[in-house]
């Protein structure tokens, strides 16, 4: 038995096609989406079978996108992320809207900001703790833009495959040898097609004289304060990334494209094991590096598409995060940041409790909060509440308390943005 004989398969080289397409999906979005690399991605990869479908689901996710002549898709549907893009729950402190699912850019921004460090942390009582990050939008993205991620060029993949390939012709396996090259096409020639789109960036246009948009973003315990225009906050709440291809045509290409891979993987499934054995570890060895680089490339890629957003669409907003012990707490911050005029209405909406404890309690914070310097020190009891229980009024003394913490952080983070 000899390395050249033609009758030992060696059984996952020929089914290399159905496996790795997650991340040869995005390496490919990473370098030719929010990329636009010149270079093509001529080298064998693995999981054509599954970047054939997800191929065929980013043509189908054709949408009309206004007055433009082309074609427009989404670019998740290529990587799946379609049902990852519902964003946080937004609420405006002026305007009183409210948008109860926001999209991928509002939930990029918020998952950012729980990476970023705590600056400040509000002394008491610690329940349920929150952190809100408070991100002033100064720079205001026009309502199209084409934002461009650079992306390394695939230079060692592409030189194992011609080694590869150049090694199966020296050995005259030319089952193997069709096989890479097959590969080396059909994968460049995916790239080409999705390179012809134009990432595009869009926000709706808003109308003259509306109110400023601050509001803030709500994910669980993590609360985002948007400050800036109407335009700029309503590029994190309603803007949106789109796929521009210039025709229908070149739209088709990518259906083209995901029959090629499906071909690709079917032929190196029954060709592939008709090669020598040392031919097929040349195939299984251009497509270990490469699956090496994409799975490097996939695991950039959140960061990659964050830098998009954060750096090249938003222009790197300051953020200030803080930490707070209550939801309370939390909800006294917030109002001082944003200062809008229906404190108690706010309040409610954020603790809707209906007690006469915490109805008591919004009064009062709505109520002190007008004053230049707002204190909720307990020194007398405050009005309307002569008539509390021991234990009503205790609540009473601990939820003014959580005020107070808010109060203090909020005077010594004022300076910061």
């Amino acid at each position: 038995m000899t390395l050249n004989n033609p009758s030992i398969a060696f059984l996952p080289a020929a089914l290399a096609g159905f496996v790795g397409a997650d991340d040869t999906a995005d390496a490919l979005t990473q370098s030719y989406v929010y990329g636009r690399r010149n270079i093509l991605s001529l080298y064998n990869s693995p999981g054509s079978y599954g970047v054939g479908r997800l191929l065929k689901s980013l043509a189908r996710s054709h949408f009309w996108d206004g007055l433009h002549a082309g074609a427009s898709v989404d670019p998740d549907a290529f990587t799946q992320a379609v049902a990852k893009t519902r964003g946080p729950k937004f609420t405006a402190a002026f305007s009183g809207t409210s948008i109860e699912s926001t999209g991928e850019i509002a939930n990029i921004l918020a998952t950012h900001c729980k990476n970023l460090p705590i600056e400040g942390v509000a002394e008491g009582r610690v329940t349920t703790p929150f952190a809100v990050t408070i991100a002033n939008l100064y720079h205001t993205p026009s309502s199209e833009e084409h934002p461009t991620l650079k992306a390394n060029a695939p230079f060692l993949p592409i030189l194992a495959s011609v080694g590869a390939s150049a090694a199966c012709a020296a050995i005259g396996d030319w089952h193997c040898f069709s096989m890479i090259v097959l590969g080396m096409f059909c994968n460049a020639a995916t790239s080409t097609a999705l390179r012809t789109g134009d990432l595009t960036f869009t926000r709706p246009n808003t109308t003259p004289g509306a109110p400023a948009g601050d509001g803030f973003l709500e994910i669980g315990n993590e609360i985002v304060v948007l400050q800036g225009s109407e335009s700029a906050v309503g590029s994190v709440t309603r803007g949106r990334f789109s796929l521009r291809f210039p025709s229908e045509k070149a739209l088709g290409r990518l259906a083209t494209c995901a029959t090629m891979s499906t071909f690709q993987c079917l032929a190196q499934l029954f060709i592939v094991p008709q090669g020598t054995l040392l031919g097929q570890l040349f195939f299984v060895l251009s497509l270990a590096i490469a699956w090496l680089y994409n799975s490097f490339m996939a695991s950039t890629a959140k960061k990659a598409k964050t830098k998009v957003v954060v750096d090249d669409v938003l222009k790197a907003p300051s953020m200030q995060r803080y930490s707070l012990g209550s939801r309370s707490a939390m909800a006294v911050f917030l109002m001082q940041v944003l200062k809008p005029a229906n404190v108690e209405e706010q309040l409610a909406a954020l603790i809707p409790n209906k007690t006469r404890v915490w109805t008591a309690w919004r009064q009062i914070v709505a109520r002190r909060l007008r004053d230049e310097k707002p204190t909720f020190e307990a020194t007398v009891r405050p009005a309307g509440t002569e008539n509390f229980t021991a234990e009503e009024s205790t609540l009473l003394h601990t939820l003014l308390g959580d005020a107070q913490a808010a109060v203090n952080v909020y005077g010594a983070a004022r300076g910061r943005y």
